[in-house]
């Protein structure tokens, strides 16, 4: 019955040592260049939405001063 844990805890404990920090940071050479692509296309998605976002507020400093279509002069 005692077997089943034995397994679990011995996974557990690789796990965590495949997350220690080491001379190869405990990945496969196919980890790190996912983790690698992952995190420059987060910084590529934080950038674009950082440039929406200033344009936004930059469009909604002149927003009063263009007229609708439908207002009335």
């Amino acid at each position: 019955m005692g077997n089943w844990r034995d397994r679990f805890v011995d996974a557990g404990k690789a796990g965590m040592d495949r997350s220690l920090p080491g001379p190869d940071g405990g990945q496969s050479q196919t980890e790190r260049r996912l983790r690698i692509t992952e995190c420059k296309e987060l910084k590529l998605a934080l950038a674009e939405a950082t440039v929406q976002l200033r344009i936004w507020r930059k469009g909604s400093e002149y927003i009063d001063s263009v007229p609708s279509p439908t207002s009335r002069p």
